[in-house]
């Protein structure tokens, strides 16, 4: 009897240890997930991430993509794919605004206008705020020398200012009076007449972000045949940077803020060359790179890109605004 009770108990012992050192991944969120495992062996495998691939060319669309253990039909783990990239037929206005924390007339009369075009034209005008020479942006960036090409072009020296651009729309430009009817009424009437006209090119893009590097994946489609030289530039925004702002005289979130232009070469516009001429429907992708600063928000970026007719500040066609991915 005590030897079978001891033989008893050594088998409890060893069930026992067995069970509490038992191994296997005991990560919930892994693919092999081993719910009995006491111990992590080092074995999970978590989902990958796969991009559809619509056209069967092996190459995935970066604006479409889902996690997954398995490869899904139809799917792809790169995410190369630019022609996949939606291109909506249309024409957006582009409004480009210079102001300042500093400003009174920017907070009491710019601000709102800029809030106004975009709760009021969200799918249908870009816009790029520059804080010139504040507490968000030193005269020294990317944005303040951005906007400092519209200034030198259009000889202004006031602030707040506002460019209104598009094609087949010859840029015009002004400043904000006190009164928020008149200033919406003029929006209003610049964004219309600029949606009026058919596009040119057609501009679509995704953003992706590793670090501190941010990816853009653009496709342009040309719906006329042309010989204009066109440029591409792609710019990095900033949402509710939060900053006293002298008029209403209380902390503002700021947004739309330029921070940053990508890799082109053609000067403070940043651009980059598409090509001299093209055909009718003729499709055009490019990959561009953005460096952002570590003291930036990057849950606020997001990222733009304007399709210029020429180099010169009044030559913009078309834009996009895209969110980072």
């Amino acid at each position: 009897m005590k030897k079978l009770l001891l033989f008893f108990s050594l088998f409890s012992i060893i069930a026992f240890t067995n069970q509490s050192c038992k191994k296997g991944c005991t990560d919930s969120t892994a693919c092999n997930y081993n719910s009995g495992a006491k111990k992590n062996d080092g074995t999970c495998t978590l989902a990958g991430t796969w991009y559809e691939d619509a056209d069967g060319d092996g190459k995935g669309n970066p604006a479409v993509a889902i996690e997954a253990c398995e490869q899904p039909a139809g799917y792809v783990s790169n995410s190369t794919d630019a022609s996949d990239i939606p291109v909506a037929k249309k024409q957006r206005a582009t409004m480009i605004y210079n102001g300042a924390t500093w400003c009174g007339p920017c907070g009491d009369n710019g601000e709102p206008a800029k809030a106004y075009l975009k709760s009021t034209y969200s799918g249908d005008a870009v816009l790029l705020s520059i804080q010139d020479g504040d507490d968000i942006s030193t005269s020294s960036e990317a944005g303040p020398k951005f906007s400092q090409v519209f200034s030198t072009f259009s000889s202004v020296t006031s602030i707040p200012h506002a460019w209104y651009a598009g094609h087949g729309y010859t840029m015009t430009h002004g400043g904000f009076s006190s009164s928020a009817s008149s200033n919406n009424s003029t929006i209003d009437s610049k964004v219309t007449a600029i949606k009026a006209n058919a596009p040119s090119v057609g501009i679509g893009a995704v953003a992706s972000r590793s670090g501190n590097t941010i990816k853009v994946n653009t496709k342009a489609i040309f719906y006329n045949a042309t010989s204009t030289q066109h440029y591409i530039g792609v710019y990095l925004l900033e949402d509710g940077i939060n900053a006293f702002q002298t008029g209403p005289e209380a902390n503002t979130d700021h947004n739309n803020v330029l921070r940053a232009k990508g890799n082109g070469s053609v000067g403070d516009l940043g651009l980059i060359s598409m090509g001299t001429s093209f055909t009718a429907n003729q499709t055009v992708e490019g990959v561009y790179t953005i460096t952002a600063s570590s003291s930036w928000n990057a849950s606020k970026f997001k990222v733009v890109v304007l399709v210029w007719e020429g180099n010169t500040a009044d030559k913009i066609c078309n834009a996009v605004e895209v969110s980072i991915k």
